[in-house]
């Protein structure tokens, strides 16, 4: 076979399934037997020197592991992070050799001088055959919860209701990795959206970074009782697009178009006005990379998930949901960050937390810009065909090795101290409680996200629709009334 490619070669091998109990069954069983004590024990050994630094996954010597046993493997070298199985073996030996090395270092990173994090993320696409750009969008805001930035510092712009979309058969619940018959991680948890349906604009978004309110907007009496962050010269401010573009623009609700020197300028106002100590400026959609070509200020990081002519592309639909449920770039980023905190953390810790979360924080700690945007992205994130991430920090007075990703994906440590003591209070009075009014009450706050339909009776008073198994009562009445109204045609046509 010394001329035939990997993939003709994989073609002619008889095709060997391993059982439950171990043993192999095949179409020749008896040919494995009598080499496999020679072969397949040597690959198992190679692959039992993992611990040695060489990724022999990656090669393909140990690709035969299922992922049970891979598992195993991972959990004997690294006792404490086996506790979850990694989105991606392939993150592991990155892993090991990049991140895990930062926490024998007592300051690994060091970071900027900044007060305080403000986070704008914007979802500008509507229908829900757009659902994947709304679950890039809550990925990067989930992170940012873990890192501990409060809602009150970040604006999230969603352009369409996809968690309560009609066709959504989870009502109230997004899933990045797969519904998995509703039961999968819900990235809608805890989150707080500021601007949603009509309201996601151009002129909005350009208000948010300014700061400048509609009339009302901010009063606890107004009309509008969404606040805008503070920002300050001491202030990072991350700021995340995702949705459709091109070359230099970015389309909203495909009503409307962001153009890269509208971009340029609201930078130039922040920077006049001294509204910004540094700036992320992620653009993750088709030719995302040209959003950052008339940037002429100083200290703004920018990323594009793809270059001029290049695509964005989705990553992989679920069969429950039938739409592709996340884009590529988004995926990676998440992905590589949940598993490097699963292999890292000295405790089992919830990936899915809505809150501050101090393994989450530890890694990005250790974890620099360039290595979390760009570098990552561009070896395991499978990009598509010609697709590479842009990025320049050309001026910016550090560079983006340099860059901790705590600086912009969390809170300050004076901001994080202050949440830890508020737990530890929390706890301490707790133990001051009945226990069976503690639980009765922590219940009243666990309830599965609902969907409201404004303006639904005569009084304008919101009415709560009943999930059962994804399924409205709104909808079962449709249905009825779709049958009484084809029974009627018909028997009127037979009459006829």
């Amino acid at each position: 076979m010394r001329g035939a490619t990997a993939t003709q070669a994989q073609a002619t091998m008889p095709a060997y399934g391993r059982t439950e109990s171990g043993t192999r069954a095949g179409h020749f069983p008896h040919m494995y037997m009598s080499h496999r004590s020679k072969n397949e024990s040597q690959h198992d050994n190679a692959c039992d020197r993992h611990e040695s630094g060489i990724d022999l996954r990656e090669s393909g010597h140990c690709m035969h592991m299922s992922q049970a046993t891979y598992n195993k493997r991972i959990e004997r070298y690294f006792p404490n992070q086996g506790r979850a199985p990694l989105n991606n073996r392939r993150h592991e030996s990155t892993i090991r050799n990049i991140i895990q090395p930062r926490f024998t270092r007592d300051d690994p990173l060091k970071s900027g001088n900044h007060t305080s994090n403000v986070a704008v993320i914007v979802s500008s696409s509507r229908y829900w055959f757009n659902y994947r750009h709304v679950t890039n969008a809550l990925s990067i805001y989930q992170l940012l919860k873990r890192g501990g930035i409060s809602d009150d510092n970040i604006i999230l712009m969603l352009a369409d209701d996809i968690p309560c979309n009609m066709r959504n058969p989870f009502r109230g619940k997004i899933f990045s990795r797969g519904a998995n018959g509703g039961m999968g991680d819900d990235l809608m948890e805890g989150v707080e959206i500021d601007y949603s349906g009509t309201d996601v604009t151009v002129d909005a978004f350009l208000r948010v970074l300014l700061g400048r309110n509609l009339p009302g907007e901010g009063e606890t009496n107004g009309l509008h009782r969404r606040s805008l962050p503070k920002m300050d010269e001491n202030t990072n401010v991350m700021v995340l697009m995702t949705g459709h573009g091109g070359d230099n623009f970015f389309k909203f609700q495909d009503g409307e178009e962001l153009m890269s020197n509208d971009i340029a300028s609201v930078f130039s106002q922040m920077y006049a006005m001294k509204r910004y100590k540094e700036i992320l400026f992620i653009s993750d959609t088709c030719q995302a990379f040209t959003m950052a070509d008339e940037i002429t200020v100083p200290n703004v990081y920018s990323v594009g998930s793809s270059l001029k002519d290049q695509n964005s592309y989705a990553s992989h639909s679920d069969p429950q949901v039938g739409q592709s449920v996340i884009d590529r770039y988004s995926k990676v980023i998440k992905d590589f960050m949940d598993d490097a905190v699963t292999m890292t953390s000295t405790s089992k810790t919830d990936t899915m937390s809505s809150s501050l979360d101090s393994a989450t924080v530890a890694v990005m700690e250790r974890f620099n810009l360039h290595d979390a945007l760009v570098r990552i992205p561009m070896t395991h994130g499978e990009l598509g065909a010609n697709s590479k991430v842009g990025h320049t920090d050309s001026l910016c007075s550090r560079k983006m090795n340099q860059v901790p990703l705590s600086d912009f994906f969390a809170a300050p440590l004076e901001e994080r101290e202050r949440q830890m003591k508020q737990r530890q209070h929390a706890a301490s009075a707790s133990l001051w409680m009945n226990e069976s009014n503690f639980t009765s009450s922590e219940q009243e706050f666990v309830v599965e996200q609902e969907c409201v339909l404004p303006e639904a009776t005569m009084n304008d008073s919101p009415v709560k629709e009943e999930i059962r198994d994804g399924m409205s009562v709104f909808d079962l009445k449709f249905i009825a009334a779709a049958i009484g109204l084809v029974l009627f045609m018909n028997t009127v046509s037979r009459k006829w």
